[in-house]
């Protein structure tokens, strides 16, 4: 298992990098959503679509939450470009039995009021087209049965609006969500498809 190692340099060149990218791909971002600062770690759910993901995360961060960033990759995928642990990636095999090690690292991050950590429930990208979402459990189970600490949950929905423009507009959605012991990850795949829904419904698609 492959943890993250955060230097401040990387992270500001990511910051740098994901302005460019994403303002060159994207004719404008439109952020939209409500976010209450309660001094919590933050663990955000998102779905899975493109290459962007991450860089639009990165972005969002640094405008909203204002935390330090972590997300998890597959090791075979990170140990490729280590750099990427230098702004915040860390690693899970899934199927190993190192696997745990990688879940109980997301539960150390998570006690943490100055982290947030990014988590693609779905597990690989899929077509931004989808509106039913299936989790992969067994991250988000873990964190809810190992976590005892208060953190916050937000969902986060990207889109793109093509509209008549060369270059399509990002929709960025973002929700904070309330949860409790009792809080079980099939009641949170339902919220984060009633969440996505209401999306597409925003975006008019």
């Amino acid at each position: 298992m492959i943890r993250a190692n955060h230097s401040k340099l990387w992270v500001r060149i990511s910051k740098y990098y994901s302005k460019v990218l994403i303002g060159f791909f994207f004719g404008s971002v439109k952020y939209n959503g409500q976010y209450e600062e309660k001094g919590l770690p933050i663990l955000m759910i998102s779905n899975h679509f493109s290459f962007y993901d991450g860089f639009i995360q990165i972005l969002l961060n640094f405008k909203v939450f204002k935390r330090r960033f972590y997300f998890m990759m597959l090791e075979k995928e990170l140990s490729k470009n280590m750099l990427l642990t230098k702004i915040g990636a860390s690693s899970i095999s899934k199927g190993r039995r190192s696997s745990l090690k990688s879940l109980d690292y997301a539960v150390e991050l998570l006690q943490d009021k100055e982290n947030l950590f990014l988590f693609f429930p779905q597990g690989k990208i899929k077509s931004i087209y989808i509106r039913e979402f299936t989790f992969e459990k067994g991250l988000l189970s873990h964190v809810l049965e190992n976590v005892k600490n208060d953190y916050q949950l937000v969902f986060n929905i990207n889109l793109i609006n093509y509209g008549t423009n060369l270059r399509p507009d990002l929709c960025v959605y973002y929700e904070t969500q309330t949860i409790n012991a009792d809080t079980t990850a099939d009641a949170i795949e339902r919220e984060f498809n009633r969440f996505a829904k209401a999306c597409f419904t925003k975006l008019g698609a």
